[in-house]
């Protein structure tokens, strides 16, 4: 802007005119970054909203909400940004609702975030449109609406809201709430994967390389998968390391356990619990019972179900320095309760012996039925073995426990 029209707008500003406010406030806060000035932006901005100027009240609420130029102040934040949304400022109002779904500088109350979400997204506000589409889909607040979520997805997807396109993605990959089509999945996340959304390229890795022979293509889900890869994606190292290993690409025997080892220590836990393996088996890794033992916990303290379950058999039958057979019951017992049904067997069988934990037979015949209901033939040998030597109280004990979980034996 020329220096004359600055001078211009200085004057009008301060002769009161609120827009020439506003719009000087927006020539401090967009300038070349040299020069940006947020405390005169704000400045300036106050002014104009102290005259009910809509989107200079949006302004102020966000740069008290995030202290960018001006002192944080969450209370004054909302009140702010409650004046720009009353006046119809979609931005605003979707920033308001977060501020009510999150209790940031209000006490929160979902119900008035859907309001407002609503009332931005009818507005056309592309991530408030997002939001409510979110909120259906994981039923917060509201009923879970797959419906619905699609209708607000969509139309942020169309304004190019890079999340709402991966959404209609796999969406549309899925056929949940929408026709089953490839191809429009492919073309959604195309869209999200060339905007640099390391989620999108993830999973359009995936979809070239799962999808029917006519858009399979092994190539392009290799691109896309590396290009996410080498972002620091770490399902998307894994993947690829599972790409290789799977003969869609074609790699030598280390590119693979680079790729695991990249994904394990960013936490991926099918990652770890690969390293655990790769290094039981030696050749490019050392055989090392230490190092296996310790991605095989890694692994299970990340979540990874078959690295609790494996993890504790060790406890149990083998040393693992540092761990006791008590360790190994413990494991078991969580790896039990997501209902795996060799845990709930080894489990079973430990409480029995006595092995780590007193003896229970109560609850190792609660266990052994918990495995032979989910296809243990083991279990399901063993339990009418236990059941001839069991004393009647512990039998009905058993099935006390069992009927608690709505289970009939």
């Amino acid at each position: 802007m020329a220096t004359g029209s600055i001078e211009e707008l200085i004057n009008l500003a301060g002769s009161g005119d609120a827009d020439a406010q506003y719009a000087l406030g927006e020539h401090y806060r967009q300038r070349a970054a040299v020069d940006i000035d947020f405390e005169q932006a704000f400045v300036w901005y106050e002014r104009a909203a102290k005259q009910e100027h809509a989107e200079a009240q949006y302004r102020v609420g966000v740069m008290q909400l995030t202290g960018a130029g001006a002192h944080q102040n969450l209370d004054s934040a909302v009140r702010w940004l409650s004046e720009a949304a009353e006046q119809n400022v979609a931005k605003a109002q979707t920033r308001l609702a977060w501020c009510y779904q999150t209790g940031t500088g209000v006490e929160e109350n979902i119900e008035t975030a859907i309001t407002w979400y609503r009332a931005a997204a009818a507005n056309g506000h592309a991530h408030a449109q997002f939001s409510m589409g979110d909120l259906y889909t994981r039923g917060v607040g509201l009923e879970s609406d797959p419906e619905s979520a699609i209708f607000y997805y969509r139309d942020a997807a169309n304004q190019g809201h890079t999340r709402a396109e991966l959404c209609m993605a796999l969406a549309h990959s899925e056929g949940r709430a929408v026709n089953h089509d490839i191809g429009k999945a492919i073309a959604y996340a195309e869209r999200a994967a060339n905007k640099g959304y390391l989620k999108a390229q993830y999973n359009l890795g995936l979809l070239y390389a799962n999808s029917p022979e006519f858009f399979r293509d092994y190539n392009k889900a290799l691109a896309w998968m590396k290009k996410a890869a080498e972002a620091g994606s770490p399902e998307a190292q894994y993947a690829l390391a599972r790409f290789y290993q799977r003969g869609i690409a074609e790699a030598d025997e280390y590119e693979p356990l680079v790729w695991l080892r990249k994904a394990a220590e960013q936490g991926h836990a099918k990652a770890s619990y690969r390293m655990a393996m790769a290094h039981e088996q030696g050749g490019f890794f050392d055989k090392n019972t230490k190092t296996v033992n310790e991605w095989l916990l890694k692994s299970a303290e990340q979540g990874y179900l078959e690295a609790k379950y494996e993890f504790a058999r060790r406890c149990i039958l083998t040393k693992v320095r540092g761990h006791t057979p008590a360790d190994g019951i413990r494991w078991y017992r969580e790896a039990a309760g997501q209902d795996h049904a060799r845990a709930q067997y080894g489990l079973a069988v430990c409480l029995v012996n006595g092995k780590g934990a007193e003896r229970n037979l109560p609850e190792a015949f609660y266990w052994l039925s918990r495995a032979a209901q989910n296809g243990s033939s083991k279990a399901q040998h063993r339990i009418g073995i236990l059941e001839e030597y069991m004393q009647p109280e512990d039998l009905r004990e058993g099935r006390k426990m069992l009927l608690r979980d709505g289970i009939r034996v």
